[in-house]
């Protein structure tokens, strides 16, 4: 059977700012075997919250359970997908 892969696709994750959350997050994605491309962790005006944006490889399909999932961490306040603005590439951005 072959996997259809939609492309990266970028999920927004905001936690509290606790040892093992990130760990937590990326075990997720390590169980079911997706690659994560991308990770990273900003501060937000709330000193006890973080933003953390993840860019991984799965089938489009797998969005809603993967979602589900990271919102059952403790930790996780809210995920949220991100919308890829294919008709817009960064080049043409700047003409």
């Amino acid at each position: 059977m072959e996997n259809q892969f939609a492309g990266s696709s970028r999920i927004s994750i905001y936690a509290s700012d606790t040892n093992g959350v990130l760990n937590r997050v990326l075990q997720l994605f390590g169980k079911s075997r997706f690659e994560v491309n991308y990770i990273e962790v900003f501060k937000t005006q709330d000193a006890d919250l973080k933003l953390i944006v993840v860019e991984a490889l799965f089938p489009k399909e797998m969005m809603p359970l993967i979602l589900s999932r990271i919102e059952k961490i403790i930790e996780v306040h809210r995920a949220f997908a991100h919308q890829h603005e294919v008709e817009n590439p960064p080049d043409a951005l700047n003409r």
